[in-house]
């Protein structure tokens, strides 16, 4: 019924992979095209919703449904309890796409901003978080060509607005390409119902939420991991945005959209292999599980230094192609070095991260990222007050490396046959 640990190499998951290579070459296009069509000030304000709010809102939607879906309900071998736990976390995601709507709406109520842009950004985050629980489904189903399929639509649906976007209009609007990006979304959770149940809507009891209450004594832990671990990671956008404004974070997100696919590849690893690492653990077979960590984090370790290294050596080439016209004046070349450093901390760090929520570990992992959230706020602040915001990715990159070896520690000392 589920698949061995590790067979990477099996047609479901090479679909699934080459999906996820659409949706991340869709988005190095997108983000390509918007670097050169958008000032600095919108695309700030992209980037702060892309990369920054609807994060936040993901880790969120992870936290809570998703990864408690993705290694609950794999080891349930009765098909009526599993369901009732499917229509649970599913009948949460409801809860939380219309918690985060209404989040969105009071904050157009109080400041009064923007009406379009504020709308827009709050039916992204809240389709963006949602797709999350679509996407990790098909995963707890040990189905991911499912999900390969959901991700097929968002890229054949985003590239039909794009260009009808490109074609009609010579400037593009931030408020344009999120609504896209969320219609593009709801499409691809559409299709990915319908091919899991065969229809896009079912009932739901309330009464079903009582089973979360065991859940949440292990997803409350979960929950401070995740926001703790985005911060960690995203405390440059953060204060930046709210000390100097969107257009001093812009530089700081063009640079990141080298290393956004990497970001996403790391994600989508995570999801399909948890349900695996999951049921592995319950049959006791650490031994595989640890030898899989380490294959993976030398690999994934690599595979960064040699994207990193290749960035270098082209590197008048990639500053012609995507920085020149409007990043000219800003050092571009020494932000893109600092996020493949970061990024290198960051793919050694995602195999134990897996592995530790696999194993329901997730207090271990909350306090682990709590410990990286707070060097990376204090440093990013300090060095935001004396230099400039550049260099704040430094204070990123002292708290993803604290993580990588803090986690790799941890993990491999759970894994030991007498644990």
């Amino acid at each position: 019924m589920f698949a061995r640990l590790g067979e990477l190499s099996s047609q479901r998951y090479l679909g699934s992979l080459g999906a996820q290579a659409l949706v991340s070459g869709f988005h190095f296009g997108l983000n390509y095209l918007l670097l050169q069509r958008m000032s600095q000030y919108d695309y700030g304000v992209f980037a702060f919703a892309f990369f920054t709010l609807a994060q936040f809102a993901a880790a969120l939607n992870n936290a809570l449904i998703s990864t408690p879906l993705a290694v609950y309900t794999p080891t349930v071998i009765d098909e009526q309890e599993r369901a009732d736990k499917e229509a649970m976390f599913s009948l949460l995601n409801i809860l939380l796409f219309l918690s985060l709507i209404m989040t969105g709406l009071g904050y157009l109520w109080y400041s009064g901003q923007a009406t379009h842009l504020v709308l827009s950004v709050t039916l992204f985050v809240a389709c963006y978080a949602a797709r999350q629980y679509s996407r990790s489904l098909g995963y707890a189903r040990l189905r991911p060509l499912v999900t390969a399929t959901g991700d097929a639509t968002y890229v054949i649906i985003g590239l039909i607005f794009t260009a009808f976007f490109v074609w009609r209009f010579d400037t593009l609007k931030v408020e344009w390409v999120l609504s896209a990006l969320s219609a593009a979304n709801l499409f691809a959770m559409t299709v990915e119902r319908l091919r899991l149940s065969g229809r896009w809507w079912r009932g739901y009891d309330f009464s079903q939420l009582w089973m979360y209450k065991e859940i949440w004594l292990q997803s409350r832990w979960a929950l401070i991991g995740a926001m703790t671990t985005l911060l960690l990671a995203q405390a440059h956008s953060l204060i930046i945005t709210w000390a100097e404004g969107p257009a001093a974070f812009a530089p700081l997100a063009a640079g990141f959209v080298l290393f956004g696919p990497v970001r996403i590849a790391l994600i989508t690893w995570q999801n399909m292999v948890k349900p695996e690492i999951a049921v592995a653990l319950s049959q006791g077979r650490n031994d595989a599980v640890s030898g899989q960590i380490r294959r993976t984090v030398l690999m994934m370790g690599v595979a960064v230094v040699l994207l990193g290294l290749s960035l270098m050596v082209l590197w008048p080439w990639v500053n012609e192609i995507l920085y020149a016209k409007n990043y000219g004046d800003q050092p571009m070349q020494m932000i893109v070095l600092m996020w493949a450093v970061i990024t290198f901390f960051a793919a050694i760090y995602n195999a134990p991260a897996a592995a530790l929520q696999a194993l329901k570990d997730f207090r271990v992992l909350a306090m682990s990222s709590v410990y990286g959230a707070a060097i990376s706020a204090i440093v990013v602040s300090v060095l935001l007050y004396y230099t400039a915001p550049e260099f704040t990715l430094l204070g990123i990159m002292a708290a993803e490396a604290f993580m990588a070896v803090y986690l790799l520690s941890i993990v491999f000392n759970r894994l030991k046959p007498n644990r």
